[in-house]
C-alpha cells in the first residue's frame, strides 16, 4: 500500500479553513479580518486551500514552483480527494496544486446544502487516508 503525505487545510484565526470563492474573496466569519468577509453558507462553491494531497498527473518534483500548463490543464491531485463537513460529503470538482506556487493545492468543493449555517467540522481524505484540517 502506498503512502499518501498527511493532507491539511491552512487555517485562518479562530481555526477557520482558508477558503475563498472563486472570485478569490474571503469565506470567513464577519470579523474574522479589518476587510469584509462572508461566511461560507450552504451551497456555496468554495476553493479550499491547503498541502499535502499526494503525488500528481502529471508528476512534477516536489518544492518547486508549479509551471503553468497549456490549455488550461492542471497538476491534478492522483489520489481520489474526499471531504466531509459535518459527515456530510461535499462535492468534490477538483484537486490541484496551484500555479506559481509551491506545494500549495486547491480542492474546489461545493458546500452541501442539506447543512445548516454553523461551524461544522471539515474532514479530507485522499484515496481512504482521512485527516482533519489542522
Amino acid at each position: 500500500m502506498r503512502q499518501l503525505m498527511a493532507q491539511v487545510f491552512f487555517t485562518w484565526p479562530n481555526n477557520q479553513p482558508v477558503a475563498t470563492r472563486q472570485d478569490y474573496s474571503l469565506a470567513a466569519k464577519s470579523g474574522t479580518f479589518s476587510s469584509p468577509t462572508t461566511p461560507a453558507a450552504p451551497g456555496d462553491v468554495l476553493i479550499l486551500w491547503g498541502s499535502g494531497f499526494g503525488p500528481t498527473i502529471p508528476a512534477i518534483p516536489p518544492g518547486i514552483e508549479i509551471p503553468a500548463l497549456p490549455n488550461g490543464m492542471t497538476y491534478a491531485a492522483l489520489g481520489n480527494v474526499a471531504v466531509t463537513i459535518n459527515g456530510v460529503s461535499a462535492t468534490v470538482y477538483g484537486a490541484a496544486f496551484a500555479t506559481g506556487h509551491a506545494g500549495l493545492f486547491q480542492v474546489a468543493i461545493q458546500v452541501p446544502a442539506s447543512l445548516a449555517d454553523g461551524d461544522w467540522p471539515l474532514i479530507a481524505s485522499v484515496g481512504g487516508v482521512r485527516r482533519p484540517r489542522r
